[in-house]
């Protein structure tokens, strides 16, 4: 019979499984031989990059929309995001909000892009959490490398020109762990 479920017994049910630990993504974990393409994304006078990768190299799936039962999600750029940069970008130029000195943190990142703009605006902290660990090995590391000014240093930390050097941190967060950090 149709329904939509909120109004069933709930002695019926069977407990769902404990969800895996939350855990950090580091960016010594991204693959040097990613095939990772790298395509301007232009917001008027601001221009960020973001990565492309193929779902079969990351999932091992072909390439297409749906397969059952599996999360593709985060690997396709969605447009919300690249609206949400404007909105904030604006509100900046407006002197409406800043980012100097704030914490932050991008749920269901993806490729990052929010998080990345408010770094390049001196945010003093961005977190960026995501539901699929491949989605920040390929495409949130790779995107906030490419975005945010850099140099490498020993024990994978990075540095940048953000104004205050922010700390970044790529969480699978699923339940709640202690987590290291890095500077940039």
């Amino acid at each position: 019979m149709f329904g939509l479920s909120f109004l069933d017994s709930k002695e019926d049910e069977t407990p769902l499984p404990p969800p895996p630990p939350s855990l950090e993504v580091l960016p010594s974990e991204v693959s040097p031989s990613l095939n990772f393409t790298l395509e301007p994304v232009n917001l008027g006078e601001l221009t960020l990059l973001k990565g492309r990768v193929s779902t079969k190299e990351v999932l091992g799936l072909p390439n297409s929309d749906l397969v059952p039962g599996v999360y593709e999600g985060g690997l396709k750029l969605w447009e919300g995001s690249i609206d949400l940069v404007k909105a904030l970008r604006l509100d900046v130029q407006n002197g409406n909000i800043s980012f100097s000195g704030k914490r932050v943190l991008e749920l269901g990142c993806g490729h990052g892009l929010p998080g990345i703009f408010a770094c390049l605006e001196g945010a003093a902290v961005i977190h960026f959490q995501e539901f699929n660990a491949e989605v920040l090995r390929y495409l949130t590391i790779p995107n906030v490398i490419a975005n945010v000014p850099k140099k490498l240093q020993p024990a994978a930390t990075i540095e940048t020109n953000c104004q205050s050097g922010a700390e970044v941190r790529f969480l699978l967060v699923t339940g709640v762990r202690s987590i290291n950090s890095f500077p940039v």
